[in-house]
């Protein structure tokens, strides 16, 4: 900064902003910089992750969907795998299918879970769905 005489002789500031003020300006506004970048780059991760996980829920869904409508005594000979279109839409996606029977007597209860396994960045993600099929149906003595 400059020193000025003013007419009576004493000294003044000139009016402006010091290299060391500046310089702290420059850092304060990187660090909120940096901090709303990677905010923003973990929100778009977190969202690609939502994503891929409502996708598939949709798929673990559909292939409940498809299994309920198969006749009764068809379930306990479903594969362990499935198939599914929107599984090309995950990395590395697949389906697996499990049937049990979990009457004490007959055959009349199976549990189904239906699971969907990706990668996301490296980690395995995984979603499982698990319900239960009756001979006479849902709500029925």
């Amino acid at each position: 900064m400059r020193n000025n005489r003013n007419n009576g002789g004493a000294l003044r500031r000139s009016a402006g902003f010091s290299l060391i003020e500046v310089i702290i300006s420059m850092t304060v506004l990187a660090i909120v910089v940096l901090t709303v970048i990677s905010v923003l780059v973990y929100g778009f991760g977190a969202l690609m992750r939502t994503k891929q996980i409502a996708l598939a829920t949709q798929i673990c869904q559909e292939q409940v969907d498809l299994v309920r409508n198969q006749a009764f005594a068809n379930i306990p000979t479903l594969g362990s795998t499935f198939t599914n279109a929107k599984l090309s839409l995950l990395t590395n996606g697949t389906g697996s299918q499990s049937v049990e029977n979990i009457a004490p007597s007959g055959n009349d209860l199976l549990k189904l879970s239906v699971s969907v396994q990706w990668l996301n960045h490296g980690q395995n993600l995984r979603k499982d769905i698990v319900t239960f099929i009756t001979l006479k149906g849902i709500d029925r003595k």
